[in-house]
């Protein structure tokens, strides 16, 4: 049977391109992604799969597919995001706005909502309907999870609200109002690794004091501290947190049966508290900090307090987001029913997961949290030619691939009832 329904995703190639194409089409910036999550909704429904939307805000929702199992087997939730980010400007240029949509080339698919994440639901959605195709009646469920703001910004500053949730916020979201399972697998670029853990995630704002003063009127001090300044303040303080983050990435990087994780920080912002912030009495530093899987982001405040202390001057450090990471527990069953898959379709074990994609912030997390074991497998992310970020492009074939290993383990984690 197992041939069967490769055969019939092998058949389902156009339609499998189609499909991303069709998603990526519909522009879906975190928080106003109802419209490409109807339409997950109308194509299952049109291919014979219940679907539902499940309301967020006016803008935002997930939606859900549901192949019910006969009751006795043990259930699967396929979970890939369908949010690209925040919702600026997309470019001027003929290829900036290709690449928002998505296009094909040849033996390779582009775009940067399709690769994240629109390609994997497709995926998904593509396996689903060939267990239907061929006749695959499941012992368990098994939900296709096409969710929302998985790359939330977070609330700081004037940016708050439900539109700035943090992390994860579509698939909590999700398991909150009942959607849950034995088991959930998250699609995600992985290089076809097996991802076992992710990082959590800590972000900072260090507000440097200083006081506004008329330029021929200044009086620099004699020293940086003394400088009434904030932004020259500022300056030294990002120079002693760059240190520290470069010392941070070493002395944090954890070895485990899945891989390397390595939590990187870097400052992400600094902007003065007055008007566009250009200036204002006040200049504020917005660091991101990765954290391991049970670091405490506490103890990362108070070691930043420490570091600014000890350079002879007082700021404020708020930490205004907080994510966790985990390591997934008991999820063996599923670990080997994706690397039986794997192997039955590559003829090889999967590869170890680069250090990259196992110290980031997935969806796996969300699940892992509530006791339901998680891991995350894909496609790999390429590198083309056409834009600085070079991160955009997949193997048409690799895809393809990770659709027959997604449609296995369905059939693997849920059972076959033969009956």
């Amino acid at each position: 049977m197992w041939d069967q329904v490769l055969g019939i995703i092998d058949k389902d190639r156009q339609d499998l391109l189609d499909l991303c194409l069709l998603l990526g089409g519909i522009r879906s910036p975190r928080g106003k992604e109802k419209q490409v999550a109807q339409a997950v909704v109308d194509w299952l429904t049109t291919n014979g799969i219940e679907a539902r939307l499940q309301p967020i805000t006016e803008e935002s929702a997930n939606a859900l597919g549901i192949i019910p199992g006969t009751g006795d087997g043990t259930s699967l939730i396929c979970d890939a995001h369908i949010d690209t980010g925040s919702g600026g400007p997309v470019g001027h240029t003929e290829m900036a706005k290709r690449f928002e949509k998505g296009f094909v080339d040849g033996e390779f698919i582009y775009g940067y909502g399709i690769i994240n994440c629109k390609a994997q639901v497709s995926a998904f959605m593509i396996a689903a309907r060939a267990l239907l195709k061929a006749g695959v009646h499941l012992k368990g469920d098994v939900t296709i999870a096409a969710v929302a703001s998985e790359t939330g910004g977070a609330s700081v500053d004037e940016f708050q609200g439900v539109d700035y949730p943090g992390e994860g916020f579509g698939s909590r979201w999700l398991i909150d109002r009942g959607i849950v399972a034995d088991y959930a697998l998250i699609g995600e670029t992985s290089g076809f690794g097996i991802i076992t853990a992710e990082c959590g995630r800590a972000e900072l704002k260090i507000q440097v004091p200083g006081r506004k003063v008329y330029t021929p009127r200044l009086e620099r001090g004699k020293s940086w501290q003394e400088n009434p300044n904030a932004f020259v303040k500022a300056a030294h303080v990002a120079l002693a947190l760059e240190q520290w983050a470069t010392d941070y990435e070493k002395r944090e990087q954890i070895e485990f049966h899945g891989g390397v994780i390595i939590p990187k920080a870097q400052i992400e912002g600094i902007r003065g508290d007055g008007h566009s912030g250009i200036s204002g009495r006040n200049c504020n530093i917005y660091i991101d900090v990765w954290l391991a899987p049970g670091a405490n982001p506490r103890s990362i405040q108070q070691e930043i307090q420490r570091l600014i202390k000890s350079l002879g001057i007082d700021c404020k450090v708020t930490l205004y987001q907080w994510n966790r990471g985990f390591i997934a527990q008991n999820a063996e069953t599923l670990i080997n029913a994706v690397g039986e898959a794997h192997r039955y379709i590559h003829g090889a074990d999967p590869p170890q997961p680069p250090s990259s994609e196992l110290s980031m912030w997935r969806d796996l997390n969300a699940f892992n949290e509530v006791g339901i074991p998680s891991i995350c497998y894909g496609a790999p992310r390429l590198y083309e030619p056409y834009t600085d970020a070079r991160d955009r492009a997949m193997k048409i074939s690799d895809l393809v691939s990770a659709t027959k290993t997604y449609a296995l383990t369905m059939m693997s984690i849920c059972g076959v009832d033969k009956t």
